[in-house]
């Protein structure tokens, strides 16, 4: 309904612009109906160019029928529009007049016109096919607009649900895990299992709130990470050799909901931190400049078992950085010597 009103008030504009010059130089009439004719023919073949010709003719790459009938709307719409202007006072006026002119020259029209004559229709029928073809042009230009308008359209709706898809992906992941892990510890009546379901409760509170954002403070991703790291200990407390630094990051700073976590989560998940001598889990968040840098640095087995449901959560973020802050971003991931590291450069203006 909004395109009807737009288009309207166009046609009201330009046919109000056109009658202004014609009945500048013509009477009232005249003028009326030169716009008319002029008006009319563009609008049945930008109308049909719009919906007809183009979807059908030029989408279809059928481009030889495409300009063959939009040729003959200018051929055919160019004899209307001179046919029509023919029938206008003014016109008839000066056709009389030239007929006068050279009555009194003792002339007649077989001896003086047949080729100024000529000449003279060529180029009224060329005025009139003018309008005509620039009308096709901005049909054209319009429905590649409008194409091209779609077509963002329909790559942003994709985008959006795949980045939904992926953050709910990431969440019920996380969520079976720890579970498996509360169900470990009131297995064996442990105290620890009602602690760690209430820390569950705090970390899930959060993953609905921020599910309704588009981006979360700094600060509460730190908090999300550390619930995460004290829900982990509960399992047990020997694990020592977990360090994470965010003294550097400016809590303020905007980020993507669970951006980080998933890296957390394989550092713990796929790690040997179980390992009480040899595993460790290092992670560092910091802001520098236009930068905010993270690194997450674990032991590991190569040997180590895990579930087959492991693994997602990395390439479910790598994906999420590439819709979420494309060109904005750099992702390092080596192993080496039973060390795995993740690094992670996220320019601020894209925060």
């Amino acid at each position: 309904m909004k395109n009807c009103y737009q288009h309207a008030l166009a046609w009201v504009i330009y046919t109000l612009f056109i009658f202004f010059i014609f009945n500048w130089v013509s009477d009232s009439l005249s003028a009326f109906i030169r716009v008319f004719s002029i008006i009319s023919i563009q609008m049945v073949v930008f109308y049909s160019n719009l919906k007809w010709i183009l979807p059908v003719y030029y989408h279809t790459k059928r481009y030889l029928t495409y300009v063959v009938i939009n040729l003959v709307f200018v051929i055919f719409g160019a004899i209307l529009g001179e046919y029509l202007e023919e029938r206008t006072p003014i016109y008839q006026s000066e056709a009389l007049e030239v007929q006068q002119y050279y009555t009194e020259k003792g002339l007649i029209n077989g001896e003086y016109d047949e080729n100024t004559l000529e000449l003279f229709d060529i180029e009224q029928l060329f005025s009139h096919a003018m309008p005509i073809v620039l009308i096709i042009f901005i049909s054209y230009f319009m429905y590649n607009f409008h194409m091209r308008k779609q077509e963002e359209a329909k790559v942003l709706a994709i985008i959006t649900a795949e980045k939904n898809f992926l953050v709910q992906q990431i969440n019920p992941h996380f969520l079976f895990n720890t579970l498996n892990n509360i169900y470990s510890l009131t297995h064996k009546t442990s105290p620890k299992g009602s602690k760690a379901v209430l820390q569950l409760s705090k970390m899930l509170d959060y993953s609905l709130y921020i599910m309704k954002e588009g981006r979360v403070s700094l600060k509460d991703e730190i908090g999300y990470i550390n619930n995460f790291i004290a829900l982990f200990k509960l399992k047990d407390s020997a694990m020592n050799k977990i360090a994470f630094e965010y003294s550097n990051a400016n809590p303020n700073q905007k980020i993507a909901p669970l951006l980080l976590i998933p890296f957390v989560e394989n550092a713990f998940k796929h790690g040997d931190i179980a390992d009480v001598k040899n595993g460790f889990v290092t992670i560092k968040i910091k802001t520098e400049h236009d930068f905010l840098l993270f690194d997450c640095i674990n032991s590991y087995q190569e040997k180590k078992n895990v579930d087959k449901t492991g693994g997602i959560g990395i390439a479910n973020v790598s994906r999420r950085l590439e819709l979420l802050y494309p060109e904005q971003h750099e992702l390092k991931i080596e192993e080496a010597e039973n060390v795995f590291s993740i690094s992670l450069k996220i320019k601020a203006n894209g925060l």
